[in-house]
């Protein structure tokens, strides 16, 4: 399925919802042919209240998920700017410090980002992240540590720099974990198994014009496909077409380059 997400919402749900159309259609033409609409007719009444049941708990489901889903990846866009911006706070406030060390933090800080950027961004699509990156992140991290307060004309410059690595290396790691944790299996199997459902309750159903029939089902299964790819599109933050990308990084590159000319 991840094939799918280096292509267009569009024509990724476009071909999917094709298939699934071809697959559902061809299982209610046999079934059709098999059953008379008289006897079809029947399940209408009690079918009817039972159908709705179903749509209402389906319809909450879908939208519980949805909306947890994006507020995840909503959140994950904030830490990723935050932590964009604290490294562009620590570029500036170098300045503070020993002209030696100011160069040496300025250059570090230009390598993280520029590794995250070019080998990270692409290893967290697999759920990994770049040993190289972290190495760098840990040497930045040391730099810090290693300053002494007391040669400081202003300590509370360096209490404040070590809050916000604090807060780089906690950025960091949630964006690291977003790029891991996916949807539970259980919880696919109930949304596909709903869809399903959803979708084969209809062949119970019957109209005497049998292609009104197949193009109310045509767009019930458009729109469960297209509602589970976009939860399937969602749960990938870092994969594909449509995957975070690291824009808040290459401003930040962007504005480094300025200030050092």
């Amino acid at each position: 399925m991840k094939i799918f997400l280096q292509l267009h919402f569009l024509v990724s749900a476009t071909i999917l919802t094709i298939i699934c159309i071809a697959i559902f259609h061809t299982i209610q033409k046999l079934i059709r042919k098999r059953f008379s609409h008289e006897l079809l007719k029947e399940n209408h009444e009690v079918g009817g209240f039972i159908y709705n049941a179903v749509g209402i708990i389906y319809a909450v489901l879908i939208a519980f998920v949805v909306f947890a889903i994006w507020t995840g990846q909503q959140d994950t866009n904030t830490k990723i700017e935050m932590e964009a911006s604290d490294l562009l706070d620590l570029y500036y406030d170098a300045s503070v410090f020993s002209d030696s060390l100011k160069m040496e933090i300025q250059a570090t800080i230009r390598d993280y980002v520029q590794r995250v950027t070019k080998e990270e961004w692409d290893s967290m699509g697999d759920g990994n992240k770049d040993a190289e990156a972290t190495k760098i992140f840990v040497k930045l991290n040391k730099m810090y540590l290693s300053i002494d307060a007391n040669q400081l004309i202003n300590k509370d410059v360096l209490t404040e720099e070590l809050k916000k690595m604090d807060e780089i290396r906690e950025y960091r790691r949630h964006r690291l974990l977003s790029s891991k944790q996916n949807m539970p299996d259980i919880l696919w199997i109930v949304l596909l198994a709903s869809s399903v459902i959803m979708i084969v309750f209809t062949f119970f159903f019957s109209t005497k014009n049998r292609r009104h029939q197949y193009v109310m089902t045509a767009f019930l299964v458009f729109v469960c496909v297209n509602v589970l790819y976009l939860i399937f599109v969602l749960d990938h933050p870092f994969t594909g077409y449509h995957a975070i990308k690291p824009d808040a990084f290459d401003q930040l590159m962007n504005i480094v380059r300025n200030f050092k000319k």
